[in-house]
């Protein structure tokens, strides 16, 4: 009686677990990794990427929402080869078409099936009898509104475009596949994206999504880091690195911590230490080295003010960063308010239950957790769940300040009622004309004043210019002109005023000669020189022999001259001059510095020089 009684509990409890996981939307004992989201999942065989184990069968039914369509690809696909795949083979059907895809076996790492189906809803079929070797399969699934898929294996060095976007499906996170670096460096181009991706909290694993990336210059050396629970590795040089696009992630500010309780530490100094909320940054130093609970309880909590409403995007923690004191939060969940009375905890997208996030698995890490879909809230509480030791933690809030232009009122009034119709429109009713309104975008107007100043500015420059040329071409004229005529009277005033001098005693000067004689320039025992004619005129006082010009009154015109050195040529000799009839210089002769033998022998006499002061002088 007994065996049959626990023959039918355990038939019961293999068909509730069997209704369990038909409700998960796998059935079967040869099911491996499954995550399916929404929008997007991806499955595995188990144990996969190991050898799949023998005689285990899994069916997989996927739906999406309605009206769209699945597209199935397969990422890796090493099922052990049999004739017609009769053995070992996975399926795929699609309904309420009947299509149907396989079966497929073997092994291929070029072409893997990429599958669109006309229907949303799926069902993948795996089999396995005897084999010996095999990983299985890894299919990764979305809607057709995201043709640019990637599977969970694809790598940063598997593009060349420097930026790209694709869009990674729900589930990669439990795939196997290293990530080198974290979000504020990059990561290794050898990394595969989607799980880069989850681990800069960029996308959530449960969900998948787009994801924006840029290939950037790589680096010496790649830190390990732990986010969302993925811990990446420690990386050395690479050619390129990944750079994954996550806006709203700066740390706050907090304006105060406060916490349920604070442990008061007796020290070997007999001294009381203690473990504040204030000591709950991460910025903070020296002992004490962080918060601590009074109590060992999952009531207790950590609670930040933001000081106003902020977009709150995750949260950083470690432990009490001192080796003495080995305490830290394994996990914990977060509830947030906005005015600190009405509290909520986090949940994720589609779900009922409180989420609770991994937390530290040492006392030093930093470990990081992104809220994807994020909230707004001014208080922030944590609520340890797990801890060692004692409960201990430092803690840092990300996020950015809320955009009043993204913000939507919970119920939507209107100011004042609508008006009530006037008329009940009918079939026979002409409708109002259409009245457009035609606006402009805010930059039009300035670019039109733009324009006008511009040619504004260039035409009254290029007029300026021209005026300015103009101005200075007459007046460079008009200076030639006028120092043409005050040339031409300087040279009439300086030949009239020069015949008229005469030099006075006061005017001569004396000076030695070496040839023993004194002679007077003014006497008329030089016969150089000629004495002008005063006392004939006319016709006949021009012909006769002189130095001197004829008076004006003769008749006599004044050639252009610039310097009284200049007379006019009329062929053979000069109008008015007789050529010198010795070679004797024409005016005095310079002065020669002797030598010490002349001075002694030669007898020095005195002479006297005539000096004609000039025309400015006289005047």
């Amino acid at each position: 009686m007994s065996v049959a009684l626990n023959l039918r509990r355990l038939l019961a409890l293999s068909t509730a677990l069997s209704l369990l996981d038909l409700v998960r939307g796998q059935l079967g004992d040869g099911c491996g990794h499954t995550v399916t989201g929404p929008d997007s999942g991806t499955l595995a065989t188990m144990d996969y990427p190991g050898t799949y184990p023998n005689h285990t069968w899994c069916r997989w039914q996927l739906r999406v929402a309605e009206g769209k369509a699945v597209m199935l690809m397969f990422a890796d696909l090493d099922i052990e080869y049999s004739e017609n795949c009769s053995s070992d083979s996975v399926h795929v059907t699609a309904s309420p078409a009947n299509g149907s895809y396989g079966p497929y076996c073997g092994k291929m790492y070029q072409g893997l099936p990429r599958i669109q189906l006309m229907s949303g809803a799926v069902t993948v079929e795996f089999r396995s009898i005897t084999h010996h070797t095999g990983r299985g399969f890894l299919l990764s699934y979305a809607t057709t509104d995201h043709p640019d898929m990637i599977s969970c294996l694809d790598k940063g060095i598997h593009y060349s475009q420097q930026r790209f976007t694709k869009y990674c499906p729900a589930g990669c996170k439990g795939i196997s596949g290293d990530v080198w670096g974290n979000h504020q460096d990059g990561y290794r181009d050898t990394s595969v994206l989607c799980k880069a991706a989850v681990h800069a909290g960029a996308i959530a694993d449960e969900l998948g999504g787009q994801v924006s990336v840029t290939l950037e210059k790589g680096i010496t050396l790649y830190k390990a880091a732990s986010a969302n629970g993925i811990s990446t590795r420690r990386g050395s040089l690479s050619e390129k690195r990944i750079k994954i696009r996550k806006d709203c992630s700066l740390v706050l500010d907090s304006r105060r911590i406060t916490a349920s309780s604070s442990w008061t530490e007796k020290t070997n100094d007999g001294e009381l230490s203690v473990w504040s909320p204030d000591k709950a940054g991460n910025s903070s130093n020296g002992p004490p080295w962080a918060w601590a609970a009074r109590f060992s309880s999952d009531k207790e909590w950590l609670q930040i003010d933001l000081g106003e409403r902020k977009n709150v995007t995750g949260i950083a923690t470690r432990g009490s960063t001192n080796n003495g004191y080995n305490f830290y939060v394994k996990t914990y969940k977060i509830s947030y308010s906005k005015d600190g009375k009405a509290w909520r905890f986090y949940k994720r997208k589609n779900s009922r239950e409180d989420q609770v996030f991994e937390g530290n698995v040492n006392n030093h890490q930093l470990v990081r957790n992104d809220f994807i879909p994020s909230f707004v809230a001014r208080y922030v509480r944590l609520v340890p769940q797990r801890w060692h030791q004692r409960i201990a933690l430092k803690a840092e809030v990300m996020g950015c300040r809320v955009s009043t232009r993204n913000r939507t009122p919970d119920v939507l009034r209107s100011p004042r009622p609508l008006p009530k119709p006037t008329y009940m429109p009918t079939e026979s009713t002409t409708p109002p004309d259409v009245v457009i309104v035609e606006e402009h975008l805010p930059g039009f107007n300035l670019i039109v004043v733009l324009i006008v100043v511009s040619f504004l500015v260039i035409t009254s420059t290029a007029v300026l210019l021209l005026y300015l040329f103009c101005r200075k071409r007459k007046s460079g004229k008009r200076m030639h002109s006028s120092s043409q005529q005050a040339c031409d009277e300087s040279v009439k005033k300086q030949n009239c005023q020069r015949s008229q001098l005469q030099p006075t005693e006061s005017e001569i000067i004396t000076y030695t000669s070496e040839e023993g004689s004194c002679r007077s320039i003014t006497g008329n025992t030089l016969s150089d020189y000629a004495e002008p004619d005063i006392i004939q005129g006319g016709i006949a006082a021009q012909k006769a022999a002189s130095t001197f010009k004829p008076p004006m009154d003769d008749g006599y015109t004044v050639p252009l001259v610039v310097n009284h050195y200049d007379v006019p040529f009329s062929g053979k000799n000069h109008e008015y001059a007789e050529p010198f009839p010795n070679q004797e210089p024409e005016y005095a002769t310079p002065f020669v510095e002797p030598s010490v033998e002349s001075e002694t022998s030669t007898k020095k006499n005195v002479c006297v020089v005539v000096v004609i002061p000039s025309v400015q002088e006289a005047l």
